[in-house]
């Protein structure tokens, strides 16, 4: 029977939602190997921040179609980072956004995460502002 919330066509087939929580997981798993690779002043034209951009657009691109919302903001605020944050990026704003990919992933968190969610983007918020 199909569901009345018709914006999460895939999300309803486990199937799929398995194929995007593996794929999701590797690009994360590459993610958190770049991020602590990463050094101060690492320049955001440098093939490291090329390369989390695309992994993060991927995922973003992604994420609501699995009802994955929280991943699609985190991605949003990720490639907004790298691509407007200034010359260099921050490992430690890379790292912050790297962890909630992480959390959500391991928690398996569907939608936006409620409260949880609203707070990992205002602290998230916080620390791009600290690093600005």
């Amino acid at each position: 029977m199909p569901s009345d919330n018709s914006d999460y066509t895939y999300a309803e087939d486990e199937e799929l939602v398995g194929q995007f929580l593996t794929w999701t997981g590797d690009a994360v798993a590459e993610l958190r190997t770049i991020a602590d690779s990463l050094e101060d002043n690492q320049p955001s034209n440098s093939e490291a921040a090329d390369r989390i951009y695309d992994l993060s657009h991927n995922i973003k691109g992604m994420g609501s179609s699995f009802n994955f919302d929280l991943m699609t903001s985190v991605g949003t605020s990720l490639c907004r980072y790298i691509k407007h944050g200034g010359a260099t990026i921050s490992p430690k704003v890379i790292d912050a956004h790297v962890r909630i990919f992480e959390v959500v992933l391991a928690n398996r968190i569907m939608g936006d995460g409620g409260e949880k969610g609203q707070a990992l983007q205002t602290r998230l918020s916080e620390i791009i502002a600290s690093e600005s």
